[in-house]
């Protein structure tokens, strides 16, 4: 029994993810990359059936994260959770992990104030998001950063201040 919870511990020791977002004056958009594991990534597009080469991401991306998200009420009556548009660039495979760029568009060219992740806890309620801002310093020199887990899937961003 301890070989076995040990090598499923090598297969896949850590259930996070890791962000580095990014505020881009110019284009009024906050810019993301996310590094999900590739088992992590496969078991998303399986969870919906998703053809592997069907571009399924950003429409997963837009029911499980949301910047700035409010409840709305859909089409059906029925309240459902939205947030600023998110615009899908691509994806880049680096060894066990897979690298998700999109943007969050900001019409307003008002950065968000916040970001909710449901990524991934239907898969292991002990997930973690780590989220890191660039292009900013904290009073410890760092670049700011948090993490959203389950029990609070919101963080607070403070995206676009002067360096």
């Amino acid at each position: 029994m301890p070989f076995a919870f040990c090598s499923a511990l090598l297969l896949h020791p850590v259930h996070e993810t890791y962000a580095e977002l990014e505020w881009n004056a110019d284009s009024r958009s906050c810019e993301v990359a996310l590094r999900i594991h590739v088992l992590d990534e496969q078991w998303m597009r399986r969870s919906i059936d998703a053809e592997i080469n069907s571009n399924w991401q950003a429409d997963y991306l837009r029911k499980h994260v949301y910047f700035d998200r409010k409840i709305v009420k859909g089409d059906d009556g029925k309240e459902v959770a939205t947030g600023k548009p998110i615009q899908w660039i691509g994806r880049k495979v680096e060894g066990a992990h897979a690298w998700w760029f999109f943007e969050v568009e900001c019409k307003d060219s008002e950065p968000p104030k916040s970001v909710d992740n449901r990524l991934l806890f239907d898969r292991e309620a002990n997930y973690q998001h780590r989220v890191v801002v660039l292009g900013q310093k904290d009073d410890t020199g760092k670049s700011p950063s948090g993490v959203i887990t389950l029990r609070h899937p919101s963080l607070k961003l403070s995206l676009g201040a002067p360096h």
